[in-house]
């Protein structure tokens, strides 16, 4: 069975792939910083920018370690060891399908709960949605999911603009966030 054996390594080595890396790094820094200036000040959205840095950070290390890989190899052996091995493609699209739906879902009700934090910094909230976008599409592309859904995006530049854009607005945003504070006030 092809594609079983992962391995950590780095990914992607290029120029592009470790300027992804640097602009998740550099937007989970900047998301640091407007936690700690949120907990000096004790306004709300520190956790929020927090858990905006670890993402960043998640992404950042998985955009050269390539953990969806380990998990494509665990789906595998888990559907050799169950016997649905031929009928993968559909659990494929069905887990595709749930994963942007649990996004969506878990968008709006985050938009519902910190309304405040959303209209203070909408671009954050725009690069999640970028990212959100991002995360879906590669999720369906790198299982082929996307053949059932009849989407074609063999051309990986889409993934990397997704990637800055997304990284970039929020890094804009809460490199802002003192800004947008005194205009919401």
């Amino acid at each position: 069975m092809p594609g079983t054996n992962w391995h950590p390594q780095l990914d992607n080595p290029t120029l592009l792939g470790w300027t992804v890396v640097v602009v998740y790094l550099l937007a989970a820094a900047a998301c640091c910083w407007a936690a700690f200036k949120a907990d000096k000040e004790g306004t709300e959205g520190n956790r929020i920018w927090w858990l905006l840095a670890v993402g960043l950070l998640f992404l950042g290390i998985n955009k050269q370690l390539n953990l969806q890989t380990l998990l494509i190899v665990l789906g595998r052996r888990a559907a050799v060891a169950g016997g649905w091995y031929e009928r993968r493609r559909l659990a494929q699209a069905v887990f595709a399908a749930a994963f942007g739906l649990l996004g969506l879902c878990f968008l709006g009700i985050f938009a519902t709960r910190a309304r405040l934090f959303v209209a203070r910094n909408r671009l954050a909230f725009l690069g999640v949605l970028v990212l959100l976008l991002f995360v879906v599409l590669r999720a369906s592309t790198i299982n082929h999911a996307n053949e059932l859904f009849g989407v074609e995006l063999k051309d990986d530049r889409w993934a990397w603009l997704l990637e800055l854009c997304g990284s970039l607005l929020i890094a804009f945003s809460a490199a802002s966030r003192d800004r947008a504070k005194a205009e919401i006030s």
